[in-house]
């Protein structure tokens, strides 16, 4: 799952088409805050009130964990599957990063006015090292709530540390999995989730804890200035949290040496219960404390948080298969992970974590994870337990799983005349789909991993499951490490809808393992990933032998003229606020308590971001050509591998590598200007950008040559029925003649796509059954369709509109769901 993504967070465009109709029905309300308005209250207070209104509005995704106070460095998942209740069952570990030079200083003695050391480990995820472990609470009243805030003028009093517990957690023990990533070293002070001391723990207090059974007085009374660990969390039922005695030296050390046994088993050597923790929820939190415990440094370096999922939790998508069997997956819903497993969810949270899943013995796992690490072991009561590890850091959003009653097949990455890509590769799916489409998934997937290696380098992980998921997967395809999820759409018979495949593999390194430092500058994933795809598609066509240089110069040419189109039409339907690929401009070292937009419906469906910033590159690109325009790339990809970047990182970048830019008058802060800080996009010339700077001229007659109408491939069908679509009145009997000859309902879903939005324009009722089919087998394709019957005006049209969403609904993702219910019943 990019990420978070991740969030990712990151998924390909389901509809190459403006999705206007969404934008009308599709509203989301804010929450009504109380602010105080009394003259007199302090500048704090109504700083505080308007941090809970930002990120009380439904429309942005709220960072809720204090990361800057606390990093977790490694998870571990035990949780076993209940595919007749719809849950998941069990427990999550974390880790905290362990400064090791400070835990000796604690253990020597553990006062509150210790000095942390300047060459501290944590200072790479900590914003700074400078910050003293003196505080005094303050409480400032609000008109509903008390809120804590730490103070930094004055010491604990000394009676207070002497009321911590007896028992002392054993820090000397405890180091980190990992070194931080250059990642987190580098980017955590300007993470989107930095936040102070003081807004971190805010940000729970002034949540709702009607539903927790715990009152904020009680709360206040009992541990008044405890510092708490404030994890990213929903639609979770925790059961209870505990501290840990568990060194991790001592659990990696006997887990990574012995693969023969369970984690549980390997656990029971070394793990010991100290006791119990507080918790309480938040509206999109959960928060651990210990009493008595007043700083970061002496919270519990292990805890536990024994929890089960909800099936209605929005992060795993409970459902049937093409097989009518159930299965689960976590979907990339804009929520990460949060509904999953409680976690830090902010991109420069970056953590190592291992998992062991017990399902039924004829179930299969997908997930992702290091190859070698992976082991089963089943169970003579029908279950067995899987065994995953991941050493690489990253945001807990793209972590992925998948369960279901699946086979699989195993592709051998050869390539080349017979040269061998060393990445173990499986297609995993319901048996009956995987029958059909593996022939063309074994064709295409060896060749595109060996083309994308000589242009961004090695697959950066170390294998890759690809999943064929359920109808009801509402986008065309998802990334994760090690993990691609596929619509079923995308398998046409031909490989023609396979450049959503190149997207997907393009994200391993453009979302993965290098990541934005702000979620909303999207740009920098889905742009990169939207411009390498072409380039990378038409190179296994080429190697293929399917098309040759100048076949694949036209191709090209024309899908930067659908993407032109595309663009065209949501600019005009979309606010200008949603068309700015940097909103945050250069702020993104500064406090950041949500990701704007993060959860806006409007949004989902767009593909602004996506083409806009492929035009962008494409506009640069045309300065140098093709060939140093990606030895750039390949460039940039050594130079920040593993770490987050800023627009503004990127875009100077590629000037200093590409000193050419600036001999054609272009600057780092016009292009920041024109193209990213602004609404629409700027005036520049396509034909610029479609031809290569030497040797245009053949391949403009290439260009110019007209096909046969006999002969149009699938990307010539689309642009035929683009332009049909374009007429006001088509007569029935040349629709009945067009579908005929090229057989519209065997084309791939792009080509069913403009076919059925000809019939819905035109009221063509004798071909009604074919947006039948279409909206029931071609799911993340359909949302626009729906619009688009309900605006026809047609009640035959609008009848079956909702004869297909009550079919669907019971398995529909939750945006499409809402989004579609909006515009058949109009509620």
């Amino acid at each position: 799952m990019e990420d978070a993504s991740a969030n990712e967070s990151n998924k390909d465009g389901s509809v190459n088409k403006s999705e206007n109709s969404i934008s009308v029905a599709a509203e989301s309300a804010s929450i009504d805050m109380s602010i105080p308005s009394s003259a007199d209250e302090s500048v704090d207070k109504i700083y505080i009130v308007n941090i809970r209104e930002e990120m009380d509005n439904e429309k942005d995704l709220p960072l809720m964990s204090n990361v800057k106070d606390i990093h977790i460095s490694h998870y571990i998942l035990q949780l076993k599957c209940l595919m007749e209740t719809r849950e998941m069952i069990g427990h999550v570990t974390l880790f905290r990063c362990c400064d090791q030079a400070r835990c000796r200083e604690c253990t020597k003695n553990r006062t509150f006015n210790q000095k942390v050391t300047a060459n501290s480990k944590c200072s790479k995820i900590r914003a700074s090292q400078e910050k003293k472990n003196k505080f005094n609470i303050q409480r400032i009243e609000s008109e509903h709530n008390y809120i804590d805030v730490f103070s930094e003028t004055t010491m604990v009093p000394d009676q207070v540390s002497k009321s911590l517990s007896d028992h002392s957690y054993n820090c000397a023990d405890m180091i980190c999995a990992q070194q931080s990533s250059l990642l987190n070293a580098k980017h955590s002070s300007a993470s989107c989730n930095k936040t102070s001391n003081m807004q971190s723990i805010n940000s729970v207090n002034v949540t709702d804890y009607a539903d927790t059974g715990i009152s904020l007085a009680d709360t206040l009374e009992n541990s008044p200035n405890d510092f708490k660990m404030i994890l990213d969390c929903c639609d979770i039922e925790v059961d209870y949290v505990e501290e840990l005695d568990m060194p991790l030296y001592m659990f990696k050390d006997l887990v990574e040496n012995n693969h023969n046994k369970s984690l549980y088993e390997n656990l029971t050597l070394v793990v010991r219960t100290l006791g119990k923790l507080k918790w309480e929820y938040g509206k999109h939190s959960v928060s651990v404390w210990k009493e008595g415990v007043k700083t970061e440094s002496h919270f519990p370096g292990v805890i536990r948080i024994h929890y089960r999922t909800k099936p209605t939790g929005q992060s795993l998508k409970w459902t049937l298969d093409q097989d009518e069997k159930w299965c689960v997956f976590t979907h990339g819903h804009w929520i990460n992970n949060r509904s999953f497993f409680p976690s830090q969810d902010s991109p420069a949270a970056m953590a190592t974590w291992q998992a062991e899943i017990e399902v039924q013995k004829d179930l299969t796992i997908v997930m992702g994870g290091d190859y070698n690490e992976m082991v089963s072991k089943s169970d003579e009561d029908g279950w067995k337990k899987e065994y995953f590890n991941s050493r690489m850091e990253m945001p807990s959003s793209t972590l992925s799983l998948a369960i279901g009653y699946w086979g699989f097949v195993t592709i051998p990455l050869r390539y080349k005349k017979g040269e061998l890509y060393r990445k173990p590769c499986r297609v995993v799916g319901p048996k009956s789909i995987l029958c059909q489409s593996i022939t063309e998934l074994r064709d295409y997937i060896p060749v595109c991993l060996g083309e994308v290696n000589n242009i961004l380098g090695p697959y950066p992980f170390p294998r890759l499951d690809v999943l064929i998921v359920p109808p009801c997967f509402d986008s065309l395809g998802m990334a994760s490490p090690c993990v691609i999820y596929i619509a079923q759409s995308l398998l046409a018979g031909d490989c023609s809808m396979f450049v959503r495949i190149a997207h997907e593999i393009c994200h391993s390194w453009f979302g993965l393992v290098i990541g934005p430092k702000d979620w909303t500058e999207e740009w920098l994933t889905e742009g990169f990933c939207t411009y390498v795809e072409d380039i990378l598609h038409l190179n296994v066509k080429q190697e293929k032998g399917i098309c040759d240089a100048s076949e694949a110069m036209a191709e090209k040419q024309l899908r930067m003229y659908l993407k032109y189109k595309t663009l065209q039409n949501e600019l005009l339907t979309t606010s200008a606020d949603l068309q700015t690929l940097r909103p945050n401009k250069d702020n993104t070292g500064a406090t950041i308590n949500f990701v704007k937009d993060g959860m806006n419906p409007d949004k989902r469906f767009l593909q602004v971001h996506y083409l806009k910033g492929y035009f962008l590159l494409c506009y640069l690109e045309s300065f140098v050509g093709l060939d140093k325009f990606l030895r750039m790339l390949h460039s940039y990809v050594i130079t920040f591998y593993k770490e987050l970047v800023s627009s503004k990182d990127v875009i100077s970048f590629i000037f200093n590598v590409l000193p050419e830019l600036r001999d054609n008058g272009l600057t780092e802060e016009k292009v920041l200007a024109d193209w990213l800080d602004k609404p629409g996009m700027p005036e520049v010339s396509l034909l610029r950008m479609s031809y290569p700077t030497e040797g245009s001229r053949k391949r403009k007659r290439k260009l110019n040559m007209k096909p046969k109408l006999e002969d149009l491939a699938p990307l010539q069908l689309v642009l035929f029925l683009e332009i049909l679509l374009e007429d006001e009145k088509i007569p029935a009997n040349q629709l009945v003649n067009i579908r005929t000859r090229y057989h519209m309902m065997s084309q791939n879903a792009d080509v069913q796509h403009r076919w059925c939005e000809l019939v819905i324009k035109h009221k063509v009722q004798k071909f009604y059954q074919d947006l039948r089919e279409f909206l029931l087998n071609h799911q993340a394709m359909g949302v626009y369709l729906y619009g688009e019957m309900v605006l026809s005006g047609c009640k035959q049209q609008k009848k079956l509109a909702e004869e297909c969403f009550n079919t669907l609904k019971d398995h529909m993702e939750p945006d499409p769901y809402s989004t579609v219910k909006s515009m058949v019943y109009g509620t």
